[in-house]
């Protein structure tokens, strides 16, 4: 059975989702991404308004191997450290179906104690904010965290041109079996 309450702030507001749960962090995939056990349901979510590097991807049994970004591994651990095994709030702003997921995935800002999450990973520099994602009330904040993170040389900041997850295109690799 899933939660959803309406905070205060949104019950007037039309144009805030204000859908509320709580749960256990019971895993983190990548810098963006995590699931979260709320009353015995596992839930996909992925970080609302921030784009993290993407990391390698492996199959174990076919052999496919598919490269990461620069710093997908720190932006990994940062969430890691800040979340895993952490009861959270979720503030749903919608659900997704993505090409790679085959249920959906709900696209939240996340909240530990009055700490927002999403906007940590940006200010200490483990991810871009995603234009893409941001309504326009959140786009001017989110892009001025992310500047500031950048003039700082913050996390993959301290690269001269890191290239987005949303441009990145590995070249997929199949591993061959040595006897």
């Amino acid at each position: 059975m899933l939660l959803f309450v309406v905070p205060a702030h949104a019950q007037n507001d039309p144009h805030h989702p204000g859908h509320m749960i709580a749960g256990l962090v019971v895993g983190v995939s990548e810098g963006d991404r995590l699931t979260v056990n709320s009353y015995g349901t596992e839930i996909p979510v992925r970080l609302y308004g921030i784009a993290a590097p993407q990391t390698a991807k492996i199959d174990k049994f076919t052999g496919w191997y598919k490269p990461g970004q620069p710093y997908s591994e720190d932006a990994f651990r940062a969430l890691s450290l800040k979340v895993l095994h952490q009861v959270v709030r979720l503030e749903i702003r919608e659900t997704l179906v993505f090409k790679t997921e085959p249920t959906q995935v709900a696209v939240a800002v996340v909240y530990l104690d009055d700490r927002n999450i999403n906007l940590e990973m940006l200010n200490d520099g483990w991810a871009w904010a995603y234009r893409r994602l941001l309504t326009r009330g959140d786009h001017p904040h989110y892009i001025g965290i992310e500047r500031m993170a950048r003039a700082r040389r913050s996390g993959l900041w301290i690269q001269d041109n890191p290239q987005p997850p949303w441009e990145f295109k590995p070249h997929v690799k199949l591993k061959t079996k040595q006897n």
